[in-house]
Formats: structure tokens, sequence, C-alpha cells
């Protein structure tokens, strides 16, 4: 062998060695159990919001914060809530543009109660 080949042979081989410990590395950092903190526990109290509704769903709501008007919200109805939301969707809903309170767990996206007065459907 020449004296270039083997410079190439040795440098393919560092190459090849750098690459495998480093993906035996992204391995074992995937391989780590994530842990997820979910926020406060359930025993917190509901924090009261005011908002702007985009857009009812017959079992979520979606809309926008009137202290932060980028801040958007789509917020699932408590088992409390659901079917007096539902008949009141079925009678035509909260329209765009009607301002509402809504009482919901910091962190969460759960409306707890929700307070306001539907304008009429279009």
């Amino acid at each position: 062998m020449t004296r270039n080949s083997k410079f190439a042979f040795l440098a393919l081989a560092a190459f090849a060695v750098c690459v495998a410990a480093i993906s035996a590395r992204a391995r074992q950092l995937n391989s780590q159990v994530a842990t997820i903190n979910m926020g406060q526990p359930d025993s917190s109290k509901p924090v009261k919001s005011k908002f702007e509704v985009l857009h009812m769903f017959e079992n979520s709501i979606q809309v926008r914060s009137l202290a932060n008007g980028l801040e958007i919200h789509t917020f699932v109805y408590s088992d409390g809530i659901r079917d007096n939301m539902q008949a009141l969707f079925e009678q035509g809903g909260f329209q765009y543009g009607d301002k509402i309170t809504i009482w919901h767990r910091p962190g969460a996206d759960v409306a707890l109660r929700i307070k306001g007065k539907p304008s009429k459907p279009l």
C-alpha cells in the first residue's frame, strides 16, 4: 500500500468509529423514559377567564382571550355541563364574537362552567 491509501484507510476507519459512537449515544438518549409534568393536581382552584367565541362545536368551544388576542383555546365540556351545552348548541349556541366567561383548571382545556348570553343565530 502506498502512503496516501494508508492515510485514506485510517481516516475512513476513524470516521466510521465516530459515526458508530454518535449513533450509539443517540439511541441511548432516545431510550430513556420521558416524564411529563401534567401541571397542577385536580385539587387546584378553577380559574375564571373572559373570552370571545370563535366557533362552537357540539363537544367543544373555540375561543380567543380578551386579554391577549393571539391566545386561542379549544375547551372541551366537562361532564357537568356537557348536556346543557349540547342543548344550547341545538338551539343555535354561541355565535362568533359572543363574550363569555369560562371557569377551568390552570393548564387544562376542560371547561368546568361557562357563563354568557348567546346571540341570536344567523
